[in-house]
């Protein structure tokens, strides 16, 4: 029976040890999950802020002409004109902020599911441990009753 004591500390500190070693796996993941999140999320309000420009410049250059052809810019035509350039820009904005959001969304998913994943393997490995600690309780212990 004296040998089953050393093998359960043995046990209970591999068993801390592999807890310690989820739980800063886990943090890393969170904060890599976080970093992927920030750059979908920063990557997106570039592109944003690039289409508004680039619609900006746009109505600039269609008022221009609009100019040159001696119509003004609140006449039906040109006004539908640069109506259809903004909606479509509010288009392409909408469009890529919803690729964003699943982006982000992709990448909580995925921090969720290997959190699980990690939890059925903490799982299994105690038991493992404690099965194998009785294994080797039984082995140790005399079973004439000594």
């Amino acid at each position: 029976m004296g040998g089953m004591l050393p093998t359960a500390a043995m046990t209970a500190v591999q068993l801390g040890m592999e807890s310690a070693q989820r739980d800063t796996a886990r943090d890393q993941a969170k904060a890599e999950a976080r970093a992927q999140t920030l750059q979908v999320q920063q990557t997106q309000a570039v592109q944003s802020r690039e289409r508004a420009e680039q619609l900006r410049r746009a109505l600039a250059t269609q008022r221009a002409r609009f100019g040159a052809q001696g119509l003004s810019a609140g006449s039906g035509s040109a006004a539908a004109a640069l109506g259809g350039l903004a909606a479509e820009s509010e288009r392409q904005d909408q469009d890529a902020s919803s690729l964003a959001a699943l982006r982000a969304s992709r990448i909580g998913d995925d921090l969720e599911w290997q959190q699980r994943r990690s939890l059925l393997d903490a799982s299994s490995s105690r038991y493992r441990s404690a099965f194998s600690l009785m294994q080797q309780g039984l082995r140790s212990a005399s079973l004439l009753g000594d």
